[in-house]
């Protein structure tokens, strides 16, 4: 009968549990984002209410994208304003459209 050394047997250890630490905080960040995402469109409704349908939200790692055709340039401007003071929003970046 063999014995692995103490130090063989934990890091054996910490390499199985990687990958549930990986998805954990891979998950966690998802659901930030989706948070971050509800919370702006929510933002969007309360200020532009007939053009937050026509803007489509997106956040990874913090990033808020708002794409969107034929935006009026009051309405950009209140947008980003909006994306931009929620908070664990790291960025926006821009990408509607005027009309």
């Amino acid at each position: 009968m063999t014995h692995k050394p103490l130090i063989t047997m934990l890091a054996t250890a910490l390499v199985a549990s990687t990958p549930m630490l990986v998805h954990s905080e891979s998950r966690n960040a998802k659901s930030n984002d989706q948070q971050i995402t509800d919370r702006v469109k929510q933002k969007l409704a309360m200020n532009d209410p007939g053009i937050a349908p026509h803007i489509l939200v997106t956040t990874r790692d913090g990033v808020v994208t708002l794409m969107g055709m034929e935006v009026p340039e009051d309405n950009i401007l209140t947008a980003v304003h909006d994306a931009k003071s929620v908070d664990g929003v790291v960025r926006v970046d821009n990408r509607l459209k005027p009309e």
